[in-house]
Formats: C-alpha cells, sequence, structure tokens
C-alpha cells in the first residue's frame, strides 16, 4: 500500500493498521522535523476526531489511499510568532491587573497561580521556537525572574511577588520575545 507524504511515496504491507501506517507517517515526518498538518485518506480529510480505535485498528486496504502534507516545525514557529506576542501581550495585561490586589493585601498570593501556569506555556512557546532556531524568541531574559517570582510565592510575600511582576517579569515579557 501507498502512502504519499509531501509527494515522496512510502511502502507499507497492505494488512497493516492504520494506526501503524499513520505511525511510520508521522515518524518519517518527524525525521524531517516536520509535522503533518493535513490528511487525507481514502479521498476524505481526516481530523483527529475522526482517529478512532476501530478506524486505526482497520487494516490500510480496507481505508483507501493515504495522503499527507507536512510543515517543517520552524516554519510553523513563525508562522506562530504573531499570536506568541499577542499572548505576551495579554499576560503583560493581565499581571498589571494582579499588582494593586497584591500590594493593598486583599489578594494572597496564591491568586498568581494560573497566571503563573500561562507564564509557563509562554516560556515553553519560547524555548520551543529558539529550539528550532526561530529568531526573536528566547526565554532567557525571564527564567531567573521567575525563580526569585516561586521563591517570593513560596515565602507568600506579597509585596516582593508584586514587586518582582511589576519591575522585572512584565518588562521582559516584551523583551524575552526580541531577544536573539
Amino acid at each position: 500500500m501507498h502512502i504519499t507524504l509531501d509527494g515522496e511515496q512510502l511502502q507499507v504491507p497492505e494488512d497493516t493498521s492504520m494506526m501503524n501506517a499513520l505511525a511510520t507517517l508521522s515518524d518519517k515526518a518527524h525525521a524531517k522535523h516536520h509535522i503533518v498538518t493535513s490528511l487525507t485518506i481514502g479521498g476524505k480529510t481526516i481530523s483527529d476526531r475522526d482517529l478512532t480505535p476501530p478506524f486505526l485498528n482497520q487494516p490500510v486496504r480496507d481505508a483507501g489511499a493515504i495522503q499527507a502534507i507536512s510543515q517543517s516545525l520552524h516554519t510553523i514557529i513563525l508562522e506562530a510568532k504573531q499570536a506568541i506576542e499577542r499572548f505576551a501581550a495579554e499576560l503583560r495585561s493581565d499581571g498589571q491587573v494582579l499588582l494593586a490586589p497584591l500590594r493593598s493585601g486583599t489578594a494572597q498570593v496564591g491568586t498568581i497561580d494560573a497566571w503563573l501556569g500561562r507564564l509557563a506555556d509562554y516560556t515553553e512557546m519560547l524555548e520551543a521556537g529558539q529550539a528550532q532556531g526561530v529568531e526573536g524568541l528566547s526565554s532567557a531574559s525571564l527564567l531567573p525572574w521567575i525563580q526569585e517570582l516561586l521563591g517570593a510565592r513560596t515565602t507568600a510575600d506579597a509585596i516582593r511577588v508584586a514587586d518582582l511582576l511589576e519591575y522585572e517579569l512584565l518588562p521582559r515579557l516584551a523583551d524575552a520575545r526580541l531577544a536573539a
């Protein structure tokens, strides 16, 4: 059975399960540092919702021709760069909202936990971009301050948390995405 990935033909036995055929396809894309972005099986566009156990367990001969298109992870991250920058702006804005309650004592330091989770997501995006060689994505300037913030959070020092947010982390959210 032929599988086509970006115009290149791969061969799998016809009794191979769809799951194993798609794993082979994914491995081939991964070896090129690509991610499959479009999948057509038997002339039908397939989404993640179609990948049910009965579908995945069937032999490829029953499903029809498999065609896939992939994109390099580098290209995907470049295209995501604007979304990452918008996410940084949201984090800055949401971080600003946390400052007054922390400084006034009306909020516990635990109120930043959801924000910290989103900050972790943001740093992961930056690190993925940096790992793929996308210029302008680096979390290096944030990491020492995140550690400081977590230390202040652990000791329940709301004023220190607010200071670190306002004077160290929030300004660096803009700098982190601009660093080379």
